[in-house]
């Protein structure tokens, strides 16, 4: 998608307005900015994502993820969809944001790719959108010999289907409200030993195959928290696949994800 943002003081109140401390306009999505963090970190980074009709926002999107050094593959073959816009406000006196997503359905028209998963990849990471894609290759993405990570949000109808393809799933905590204790039930249900859950302020809870415990959050200033949990995957995997180490990346993740809050956006961080 295309974020529209722009950092403020304070929200402004019902029919109010406010002045901008900074605008942008910049491409966003879970996925695409884990894919960002994941080649600023140094590593080979691809994006499978829906594209569609060419035109401006295309245009701007692919050629801002070139200069990032992420290959894009446009998995969209339906001739009418369009980049989604999102627009987002952020505050600099709280670290909060408000997001309104596009109006727009996702893509259901998909290419098949089998390609792009059997393509040499050492690692793949999901999310939960592209469903229409992810159920077209259910089972190449369950032949998949390396890690998958699940990126988990909010929970969705879908998301047991995805939970089910995930070696590592990192969630928020959103995603299981009834906390860390549940999460790792439904885990054991799925024999999935590795899982991590990220709780903002409170830091990370990780679970390792009988091991556990917790990483405390960065202790900082925060400006902006948009897009923090997508660069602590990015990071993640980088981390993950750079040492082997599932905790050890876990606090790398920790200390990326962290560093970003501090400043406004989803890249000026990378240029600190």
């Amino acid at each position: 998608m295309l974020d529209v943002t722009a950092l403020v003081e304070d929200f402004p109140g019902p029919d109010g307005k406010v002045k901008a401390l900074a605008n942008d306009v910049i491409p966003g999505g879970s996925a695409l900015n884990a894919a960002v963090t994941f080649a600023h970190l140094g590593g080979a980074a691809s994006l499978a994502t829906s594209l569609g009709a060419p035109g401006p926002m295309r245009a701007f999107l692919t050629s801002d993820l070139s200069a990032r050094n992420v290959t894009v593959h446009d998995i969209c073959d339906d001739p009418d969809y369009a980049i989604p816009l999102s627009t987002v406000v952020s505050t600099r006196s709280l670290g909060t944001r408000m997001i309104v997503n596009g109006a727009g359905d996702e893509c259901q028209r998909v290419h098949r790719r089998d390609d792009l998963i059997f393509a040499g990849a050492d690692l793949i990471q999901i999310d939960q959108y592209e469903r229409h894609f992810v159920t077209q290759h259910y089972e190449a993405l369950r032949s998949f010999k390396g890690p998958i990570v699940l990126d988990g949000g909010g929970w969705k109808d879908w998301s047991p289907e995805f939970l089910r393809l995930a070696d590592i799933p990192i969630v928020s905590e959103v995603f299981c409200p009834d906390g860390p204790g549940a999460f790792a039930d439904m885990c054991a249900e799925l024999e999935i030993s590795r899982w991590a859950m990220t709780r903002g302020e409170g830091g990370v809870v990780w679970h390792d195959r009988g091991d556990g415990g917790e990483i405390p959050a960065l202790r900082i200033d925060a400006v902006d928290t948009l897009g923090a949990g997508d660069i602590f995957h990015g990071a993640f995997c980088h981390a993950f696949l750079d040492n082997g180490s599932f905790v050890e990346a876990l606090n790398a993740a920790n200390q990326v994800a962290g560093r970003s809050c501090a400043r406004a956006g989803t890249r000026s961080w990378m240029d600190a």
